[in-house]
């Protein structure tokens, strides 16, 4: 079954939805649609309400990517209450976009203009920050929080205390934070380097293991994939500013063979 995350076209729910409908016309597998809200306005929360007639039960907030999809504290109360009136799953691409935009402002201004920079600028601690803001918010409201693409012993150790404090979380790690670490964007060559750029960062090999763990104990509850591919071309936009470098790896058809490999193999 493939999930994917739909995205709003210019901030309008059923456009995107439609947009994506007609992406898939052509599949050959089971599909369904997690939907992105960008912005909250009345026609958001109306859209919402037809979308969940139309089959879509889970909603995405990005917590990050300023002046794009990123939507505010308010907005995000506002969505969670949406979902909470309608039986739907919030979920939160959780980074504190504000000092990611910061951070990325200052290193790129110290000079630091390669893929490295993404990693640079987007420490493992704003991704916990915002990780606990939402889970708090979403325990406000009465809702339940899933969080996508926990990349971070900070973020993960957000979601453990939530759960056993027994609110009702879920954290997903993602393959590639499972299998590879930080040092591919320090790579020489920036094809190699920019492939790894995806957000939240891939972390250093201690969140990695530290993710197998949580997933072993049941700290995290499953493997997804983020999935979002970008060719070499696309991806050399960014080549003199790491900020333009699209976000996204791959992941789909190699889920199952990594998390084997990754932890059946090794006994975890």
């Amino acid at each position: 079954m493939h999930i994917d995350f739909a995205l709003p076209v210019n901030h309008d729910l059923m456009a995107g939805f439609r947009a994506w409908q007609a992406k898939a016309e052509l599949a050959c597998a089971d599909y369904g649609f997690h939907m992105a809200v960008t912005k909250w306005a009345a026609q958001a929360a109306e859209d919402m309400g037809r979308l969940v007639q139309q089959g879509i039960n889970s909603f995405k907030f990005f917590m990050a990517y300023k002046g794009a999809l990123m939507v505010s504290d308010e907005e995000l109360l506002q969505g969670f209450m949406r979902c909470r009136q309608l039986g739907a799953l919030p979920q939160v691409h959780a980074e504190n976009g504000e000092a990611v935009a910061l951070g990325q402002q200052l290193v790129f201004n110290a000079g630091v203009t390669g893929p490295e920079g993404h990693a640079l600028s987007r420490p493992a601690a704003l991704e916990g920050e915002a990780t606990g803001r939402a889970i708090r918010l979403a325990g406000f409201v009465g809702v339940p929080l899933y969080v996508v693409h926990v990349m971070s012993i900070d973020a993960s150790e957000e979601v453990a205390r939530a759960r056993a404090s027994g609110q009702r979380v879920i954290g997903e790690p993602v393959a590639s934070g499972l299998a590879l670490d930080e040092s591919a964007m320090w790579d020489a060559n920036f094809t190699r380097a920019a492939a790894a750029v995806m957000s939240p960062p891939i972390r250093g090999k201690q969140h990695s293991a530290a993710l197998k763990r949580a997933l072993a104990g049941g700290l995290l509850q499953l493997v997804a994939t983020d999935h979002a591919v970008f060719n070499s071309s696309q991806k050399a936009v960014g080549q003199r500013d790491f900020r333009l470098i699209p976000n996204g790896v791959n992941g789909l058809e190699e889920r199952m063979h990594v998390v084997w490999q990754e932890l059946v193999v090794p006994g975890e």
